[in-house]
């Protein structure tokens, strides 16, 4: 959640899009939660955000989710908005790997989330490559050391996430067998 914060604050956002996951291509082999059950998730972790709006276009698809397009559905529906793509340098590392990745650079600035041992000239390289003339910049005062798979595995181990989740949905997890 400190993202979701860091982000509205750090970047004067007036709202936030949350993208619900639909079935993401390169993942098409690891699906963990339901559609449905993910879309509750995020739903209850954001219950409280007054400038955060759930978007569920993905999930509503019965083919496989591309980010290209989800943002094109975007900004097609806020013709005169700027569009900020936030996403971990983790994910921005790999961005050449993704469905038309000219798209995403093209048409939104890009914001990054610092995780972990990944230096941000290295993020900005990468990028750069994929479109020259990317705007790229990166969230400041978040330094984060987990993914939702390390939370995922410490739910399956039993093990202590409470730093990393919400306890309303930790409990929506225990409740519906998710990820055990």
């Amino acid at each position: 959640m400190k993202i979701i914060k860091e982000s509205i604050y750090q970047l004067g956002l007036d709202v936030l899009y949350v993208v619900v996951s639909g079935d993401p291509w390169m993942k098409k082999n690891n699906v963990i939660a339901s559609k449905q059950q993910r879309r509750k998730m995020v739903e209850i972790a954001l219950n409280n955000y007054a400038k955060v709006c759930l978007v569920n276009v993905e999930i509503s698809k019965n083919s496989p989710s591309y980010s290209y397009q989800t943002l094109k559905y975007l900004k097609d529906k806020n013709k005169d908005a700027d569009f900020y793509f936030i996403m971990g340098v983790d994910s921005a590392m790999n961005m050449d790997k993704w469905k038309k990745p000219l798209n995403i650079l093209c048409s939104s600035k890009i914001v990054c989330v610092p995780r972990n041992n990944i230096l941000n000239h290295n993020v900005k390289d990468k990028l750069f490559k994929i479109y020259p003339k990317t705007q790229v910049q990166f969230l400041k005062n978040i330094d984060e050391k987990t993914s939702s798979t390390s939370i995922r595995n410490l739910i399956k181990r039993n093990k202590s996430q409470k730093e990393y989740l919400n306890k309303n949905v930790y409990t929506y997890i225990l409740k519906n067998g998710i990820y055990i």
